[in-house]
């Protein structure tokens, strides 16, 4: 009898069609990004351009346009500082650009952001297929009953079995672009305003020296002398003159030289106050704190004023 072989596999197998891979969506994104901020720049630059045409040509127009106008406004005041019908008004033709401020823009910011997005998908099949394949034969002989005889048999046996695996592969990147600007008029161009004039009187200060010190007790008063001139629009002294003088001070009393002439001038527009202060005796020493202090001293003659600080 013949032996049967054994039954050998056979495989077949079928590879992955391909892996998700986002690098080359990824490297066209950046490129594209950077086109659009080179784009960007470039529209900004002609943009700021015709910005800068535009306000040179408004100015132009505003510099070459002549109108009737106020140049100058001239307030005056009597003596005693109130305003009179002496005031007036100085016209004359000025450019337009007196009055109107061309306006020059640029852009103070232009802010791109991108973040990107790309996606790939894969998917794949896997298989294996196993055929197995058995065959097999025998042969007998033999004597019976007195009989000669012979026989044969054949047999197979086929075996089939089939797998298969499916892969998939995804890769992905997201992202978005924002863009902002802003534009804005610039702040270092500008027209300079006209002047104006001030037809009024004066007042001046001026600081004299300490006086004695003034003690009662164990209180001691520091005080120091300060003269007050009056002027006229012209320039001269205001002399003998009672003028509704306004005085003002912060930090120290005060009182005038002489209570029955107060706010009258002398020969020479002078008005004289005293300032004092109290100096006061720390615990446990025995002299008084002598440390100078600033003292703000403030003289007004209707809307003019005229202020100093004094240090005692």
């Amino acid at each position: 009898m013949a032996s049967n072989p054994p039954m050998v596999p056979e495989f077949e197998m079928f590879d992955l069609a391909g892996t998700a891979d986002v690098t080359d969506a990824v490297r066209k994104a950046g490129m594209s990004f950077a086109k659009l901020i080179e784009t960007t720049g470039l529209a900004v630059a002609e943009s700021s351009r015709h910005l800068n045409e535009v306000g040179a040509a408004s100015t132009s127009a505003l510099a070459t346009t002549l109108v009737d106008v106020i140049a100058v406004q001239v307030n005056a005041y009597d003596d005693n500082g109130n305003l009179t019908a002496d005031s007036r008004t100085i016209t004359s033709k000025l450019p337009l650009i007196n009055f109107i401020d061309p306006v020059f823009y640029e852009w103070s910011r232009v802010r791109l952001q991108g973040r990107f997005q790309a996606t790939e998908f894969v998917a794949s099949t896997e298989g294996t297929v196993s055929v197995e394949t058995q065959t097999g034969s025998s042969a007998n002989v033999g004597l019976f009953m007195g009989l000669l005889g012979s026989g044969g048999r054949t047999s197979s046996r086929r075996g089939f079995s089939s797998g298969f695996d499916v892969d998939t592969v995804r890769e992905s990147s997201f992202g978005n672009i924002r863009a902002s600007a802003m534009l804005k008029p610039k702040t270092d161009i500008g027209v300079p305003k006209p002047r104006q004039l001030i037809d009024a009187p004066s007042l001046g200060i001026l600081v004299g020296a300490n006086l004695r010190d003034e003690v009662v007790g164990e209180t001691t008063t520091v005080r120091k002398a300060v003269t007050i001139i009056a002027f006229k629009r012209d320039g001269t002294a205001n002399a003998d003159k009672v003028l509704p003088l306004s005085i003002d001070v912060q930090g120290a009393m005060w009182a005038f030289d002489d209570p029955d002439t107060a706010t009258e001038t002398d020969g020479e527009g002078r008005v004289f106050i005293t300032l004092s202060r109290i100096l006061p005796v720390k615990a446990g020493e025995s002299a008084p704190d002598r440390t100078p202090v600033d003292v703000t001293v403030t003289a007004r003659l209707g809307l003019v004023s005229s202020t100093t600080v004094v240090s005692f």
